[in-house]
């Protein structure tokens, strides 16, 4: 099963932040790509998100659960950090290490934005407008036509 991971930047925010964590591809279709096509607001835990205030959008999907990722980020980061400490004598690193920032999960999956979004937001809100007035445009066209034919079969010209 894939995990899909939805990081952006919203409004005046300076940092990313998770919007929404392990969805399934049904689920993060339901929650966010829906809204986001038809410009519609969305809920990320408490907080209402426009999707016209989204400066970023990245959509990450991998293979585990986030919380897993996230541990093996920092893993291998404080691993990278020991080996780092131990070969050089005079040097020494202090750190935490790595997965614990919201974009952090971009570094264990593959980045899928571009398989579910195709547009800017909103872009699906107004996809059926020019068809619409065509349509009603050659349904107008039709009708005078079928009523021209229905009063001269009629005789009543």
């Amino acid at each position: 099963m894939s995990f899909h991971h939805v990081i952006a930047k919203v409004g005046s925010e300076g940092k990313p932040r998770v919007l929404f964590a392990d969805l399934s591809s049904d689920a993060l279709k339901e929650k966010f790509v829906r809204s986001y096509e038809k410009g519609q607001a969305f809920f990320s835990g408490n907080d209402l998100i426009s999707p016209t205030s989204l400066l970023s959008v990245q959509i990450i999907r991998t293979d585990r659960p986030e919380e897993t990722e996230r541990d093996e980020i920092n893993r291998k980061d404080r691993e990278r950090i020991d080996c780092i400490n131990n070969s050089s004598p005079g040097v020494f690193f202090v750190s935490i290490g790595g997965g614990y920032e919201p974009e952090d999960i971009a570094e264990a999956g593959e980045d899928v934005t571009h398989d579910f979004i195709k547009g800017p937001p909103g872009f699906k809100s107004g996809k059926w407008e020019p068809s619409k007035k065509a349509l009603a445009w050659i349904g107008g066209i039709v009708a005078t036509v079928v009523a021209a034919g229905v009063v001269k079969w009629l005789g009543w010209l």
